[in-house]
């Protein structure tokens, strides 16, 4: 079983860590973030602990907490022998008048495999302009619903538009789709939590323009109608342990896009080229 870092020690995964008056556990005001460890590394890890930070001073949570959250991640880290992981910090305020609770969890990579995979434009919406949906927090329910309804319908994942119509992310995964010769995703107004991977990307196009099949191809982020899907000649989704997920085809659009090319797409094809010199970049970073 893999190790958990709680409170300042490392400990069995069989051991209990959180007292039952927690307010994590009993009301939900937790934040947690997830972090890829390949080879020993990392990804990211300063911007992520800067998404867990925000989230909780949105919440109240007390920050800094009383350990050093890049210590025990790099101490859980260290604990799984060499072994590639999903390294995954929730911060709770804890029982009241005792202070934060600190956990470190990790769990094996599960990544979709190309040509890509389905998804589901769900029932289940969001609350675009809402300040909260930005925030990592462990409230979850509304996603893994919507990750279930896409689950029984044969889909990887879930699409959640918002109470406009217009569409807001996925359940884990933010959504980009080629369409009008741009590349299109939603901005945070529209609902969506911003993924690290998804501000990486759009730190790269600010860089430098991306270029595929010949032409220049810019990003914008605003509003994603069900219309500018249909039309898409590329969909792909990014999040922290699928990094550029291909998607071959969307359930629950009427008249959805036909002949998606998933990993085959030369737009996909050159993010995740453009992802791989950002990634190397990090790693040298700390070498």
């Amino acid at each position: 079983m893999a190790p958990v870092w709680a409170n300042g020690r490392l400990t069995s995964a069989s051991e209990p860590v959180l007292l039952a008056g927690d307010e994590g556990f009993l009301l939900g005001l937790s934040v947690f973030d997830t972090v890829l460890l390949e080879e020993g590394h990392l990804y990211f890890l300063a911007e992520h602990l800067a998404r867990l930070r925000g989230g909780a001073e949105e919440l109240g949570i007390p920050w800094p907490p009383p350990w050093d959250v890049a210590a025990a991640m790099r101490a859980t880290a260290g604990a799984l022998d060499g072994r590639d992981a999903a390294v995954r910090v929730t911060l709770s305020r804890g029982v009241p008048g005792r202070g934060p609770t600190l956990v470190v969890t990790t769990r094996p990579l599960e990544v979709p495999r190309d040509p890509g995979v389905k998804i589901l434009v769900s029932s289940y919406r969001k609350l675009g302009g809402n300040p909260l949906e930005g925030v990592k927090s462990t409230n979850r329910l509304r996603n893994i619903l919507a990750r279930e309804e896409a689950v029984a319908a044969g889909a990887w994942e879930a699409l959640l538009p918002n109470h406009d119509g217009d569409l807001s992310e996925c359940t884990t995964a933010n959504i980009f789709c080629v369409a009008g010769g741009a590349l299109l995703t939603p901005s945070e107004e529209r609902g969506c939590l911003a993924g690290i991977i998804r501000e990486k990307l759009r730190e790269e196009f600010a860089r430098a323009p991306l270029v595929a099949a010949g032409r220049e191809v810019p990003l914008r982020a605003g509003r994603l109608e069900p219309a500018d899907l249909r039309r898409a000649s590329e969909v792909f989704l990014t999040n922290t342990t699928g990094r550029i997920v291909p998607v071959l085809e969307v359930l629950g659009l009427p008249d959805p896009p036909r002949g998606l090319p998933g990993a085959a797409g030369p737009v996909t094809q050159a993010i995740r080229l453009r992802l791989r010199a950002v990634e190397a970049a990090d790693r040298a970073s700390v070498a």
